[in-house]
């Protein structure tokens, strides 16, 4: 087990020598200044971030998972099962509460890892983008949760923001990478 887990570190523990390694040597070569430190300062408004973004989300994320376990019960769906297999009534009212959940898990982490990034640069932004994703991932999935998967984005006038806030964060963390590498 431990020749396997050397093996597949090794390929990146020698990237990371090499990358070292070109720094040291060849730093003065670099015209783009892409090797010299930056120091990264973390505004107080970043705060905000850290509650909207990564705690408020969080608790959504708990709340969805809640019901899941409710339905669950509700409509005898048992460990190891996903999903509810069948047509019926009740198959179908389970699957839609799971998917409401699950789909939120699928975005999660680009959604978290961005927002983190970008609030560097733009927190308060950040911030109110991650208010607008937690009420429009709850609006999203309660809409997925009446059994009717279209009412997802039809239910509410919320949950195409489940899509706004991401590509949100996405691009406010690319504008935070740019100004990290001094491109604007």
């Amino acid at each position: 087990m431990l020749l396997r887990l050397a093996l597949f570190t090794a390929p990146s523990v020698g990237l990371a020598f090499a990358e070292s390694y070109m720094i040291n040597n060849f730093s003065s070569h670099d015209t783009l200044g892409l090797t010299e430190a930056t120091t990264i300062t973390v505004p107080s408004a970043y705060g905000l971030v850290v509650c909207c973004n990564l705690v408020a989300s969080s608790v959504v994320l708990t709340k969805l998972a809640f019901k899941v376990g409710a339905a669950r019960k509700e409509y005898g769906v048992e460990y190891p099962h996903m999903y509810a297999s069948g047509d019926d009534e009740k198959s179908r009212m389970f699957n839609c509460i799971q998917r409401g959940h699950q789909q939120a898990l699928e975005s999660y982490t680009t959604f978290v890892g961005c927002s983190l990034i970008a609030g560097i640069r733009h927190p308060f932004v950040t911030a109110g983008l991650g208010i607008v994703y937690c009420i429009a991932r709850l609006k999203w999935a309660q809409g997925y949760a009446s059994g009717v998967p279209d009412n997802r984005y039809a239910a509410s006038k919320w949950g195409i923001h489940i899509w706004s806030t991401y590509l949100g964060v996405i691009a406010l963390s690319v504008s935070t990478a740019c100004g990290i590498l001094g491109l604007f």
